[in-house]
């Protein structure tokens, strides 16, 4: 398994390269998009908003510290960043087995994290483990969150009605565009690229929840009497 293409771009902005400073950019963003969702979540807990919330959440933080990882060349903070997305995927993970029970969603979560973990821990053993994680870490994202995961919210939107439908159809293309074409770009050395896809995809998400709930309080004003 092939390392992940770093680039150093010459252009500095803030003083930083500019890989640096976009994966900086987009963990804000991605963590600003999240406190969005957050809101939305509290008045409605689903495990479609939970997934959003869960993919926002752990994108912050990998792009931070994969940022940090580039800026200082430590594959600590690659770590770090790749832990983040094994957690951040057994909560996604939770999101295809919506239509089961609380307790078996409960147990696909642990299974998922437990399994991580595992093959987290392996990678730490040896230095040449180390270096081949963050490649496996994309892979793994775009397989288990972005076709898996990503691919089960699209299906789902295919199937119901709005404003569920606007929600779904919409924040799954956010999860694909980062998930899928993102980290695909990257393994490729398409950076900037990439960074396209990344900012693209919580926009996506967000443009989805405002659309649907706009749609909705309209549905409702056309249906009420007074």
């Amino acid at each position: 398994m092939a390392e992940v293409p770093m680039m150093q771009s010459d252009i500095l902005v803030l003083g930083l390269h500019l890989d640096v400073f976009l994966m900086y950019a987009a963990g804000v963003f991605y963590a600003f998009c999240a406190f969005l969702v957050l809101k939305s979540y509290r008045r409605e807990r689903n495990e479609l908003l939970g997934a959003f919330l869960a993919f926002l959440v752990y994108q912050a933080l990998a792009m931070i510290f994969m940022g940090i990882e580039f800026h200082t060349m430590n594959l600590l903070y690659g770590e770090i960043a790749a832990l983040a997305v094994f957690v951040g995927s057994a909560y996604m993970m939770k999101f295809p087995f919506s239509s089961f029970s609380k307790g078996t969603r409960r147990i696909v979560f642990f299974v998922t994290l437990i399994v991580s973990v595992m093959i987290f821990t392996w990678f730490l053993q040896t230095p040449e483990r180390k270096t081949l994680l963050m490649p496996f870490v994309l892979w793994y994202d775009i397989v288990v969150n972005g076709l898996v995961v990503g691919g089960a919210i699209l299906i789902f939107g295919m199937r119901i009605g709005p404003p569920q439908k606007i929600k779904a159809l919409g924040g799954g293309a956010g999860v694909v565009s980062c998930c899928v074409v993102a980290n695909a770009s990257m393994l490729s050395g398409a950076f900037l690229t990439s960074a396209f896809f990344q900012f693209l995809a919580p926009v996506l998400i967000i443009s989805a929840l405002v659309f649907a709930k706009k749609r909705q309080a309209v549905s409702f004003s056309s249906e009420s009497p007074f």
